[in-house]
């Protein structure tokens, strides 16, 4: 532990720069770089001790945690709830959704006295920890003060297992340290156990993504030409990494279909630009998706790149067929259930080790087709675009998600079990 204190105080530098360095970095935001060394932010709302406090990283751990917090919001109406996250992106989904009704501040910094500074002001009854999220400092202090620390849909692949194992002691230390670990595969379960989580306190149950998947959108966030979105048919690339994008619009251009538009969403927006430098070279017309003067999905060009977040649901509802980026490079896949969820059919890569049981699920039911080469997306989009698929498809979709409900009532029981 006391190799591991060194290293986090000599890599605060690099990880201010980082901060510093991101795109969405503000004066504004430099102002807030406070709370990442445990002070208290300088606009808080009621603050009562004892809140409930749930960490999610960035902004799909936010929207895979807006049912949960409501749940709890619901079940302690009496507490105040604290909501923190790493990156600007989360913050702001943080204060879209819940505005005024939550505390929100950056999770501080892995050091001692920032991790001390932040719990003597919160003084918080329990740690939610959404998806695979280790900080041995902040856990270590959290259960010497008696705070439960809870992981939620939890995840641990084979190869994340690997690499903790190389420090074996270090990490089963940490590990045997959470007082509740509700992963979402029996492998993920067995993996956590093996690093070290007591079985008595490991249990398996289904995404809390399902839950999230429930909630459909009520309108546009974006202006589209109605007329126009009646004659085309529309592919959303979501979530892609560097490295997929040729891949995709080689697919596109073999499909030669002045009636197919094709969407590109990057994982991080701040590549937009990057990806719009791709298809200049290849010389098709596209535009971005918000432009200084309105948001809007431009269906007269044949491409359009997303360049802010916030705009994938809307983008899904209206969506003949999805792609799932993070899965032609090795990186393991991105949420599948956000397309799911609008009944349309699904294509991928092959590296969805991060799904692992839902990527098969899909698979098994007929919802998600696989390819690894341009050719093999082509053939796929190519069959998925006929309009024959779309009511089979629509109802896998709704009987799988329904399969699938009810992980975040059972894991607030269990977290009410421990706190109470």
């Amino acid at each position: 532990m006391i190799f591991y204190k060194l290293l986090t105080y000599l890599y605060l530098p690099f990880a201010l720069m980082k901060i510093f360095s991101k795109k969405e970095f503000s004066m504004f935001e430099m102002s807030r770089i406070k709370e990442r060394f445990g002070f208290k932010p300088t606009k808080i709302q009621v603050h009562k001790e004892e809140c409930i406090w749930i960490h999610a990283v960035s902004v799909g751990e936010v929207n895979t945690s807006i049912n949960l917090i409501e749940e709890i919001q619901s079940k302690y109406p009496g507490r105040s709830i604290l909501i923190s996250t790493t990156t600007v992106t989360g913050s702001s989904r943080v204060k879209k959704i819940f505005g005024d009704t939550v505390n929100h501040q950056y999770f501080p910094f892995d050091l001692d006295f920032c991790v001390d500074k932040f719990l003597k002001f919160w003084k918080p009854i329990c740690m939610i920890l959404i998806d695979t999220e280790v900080w041995p400092n902040m856990i270590s202090s959290c259960s010497k003060k008696k705070i439960p620390v809870v992981l939620l849909n939890g995840r641990l692949s084979e190869s994340s297992k690997k690499k903790y194992l190389k420090f074996p002691n270090f990490f089963k230390e940490i590990f045997c340290l959470f007082d509740l670990v509700i992963a979402q595969s029996e492998n993920d379960k067995n993996n956590f156990i093996e690093l070290g989580v007591l079985r008595k306190n490991a249990f398996h149950d289904f995404s809390l993504k399902f839950d999230a998947a429930a909630k459909l959108i009520s309108g546009l966030s974006f202006k589209v030409d109605r007329d126009v979105l009646s004659k085309r048919r529309i592919i959303i690339c979501a979530s892609t990494h560097p490295g997929e994008e040729e891949i995709l619009l080689e697919s596109f251009r073999k499909l030669n279909d002045e009636s197919i538009h094709l969407v590109i969403a990057p994982r991080h927006p701040h590549r937009a630009e990057e990806v719009g430098e791709i298809i200049r070279d290849l010389d098709i017309k596209f535009s971005y998706l918000e432009q200084e003067r309105e948001t809007l999905l431009n269906l007269n060009n044949r491409i359009s790149v997303v360049n802010k977040i916030g705009h994938l649901d809307s983008i899904f509802s209206i969506a003949t067929i999805a792609f799932i980026g993070g899965t032609l490079v090795p990186h393991g896949g991105q949420n599948f259930l956000e397309a799911v969820k609008y009944g349309i059919p699904i294509s991928s890569g092959k590296s969805t080790f991060n799904f692992k049981e839902i990527s098969e699920d899909l698979t098994k039911i007929g919802i998600l087709k696989q390819g690894e080469t341009s050719s093999e997306i082509f053939s796929i989009w190519e069959k998925d675009l006929l309009k024959s698929f779309e009511e089979s498809i629509i109802v896998a979709s709704r009987e799988y998600l329904l399969s699938k409900k009810g992980s975040v009532k059972r894991s607030v029981q269990k977290i009410n079990n421990l706190i109470n």
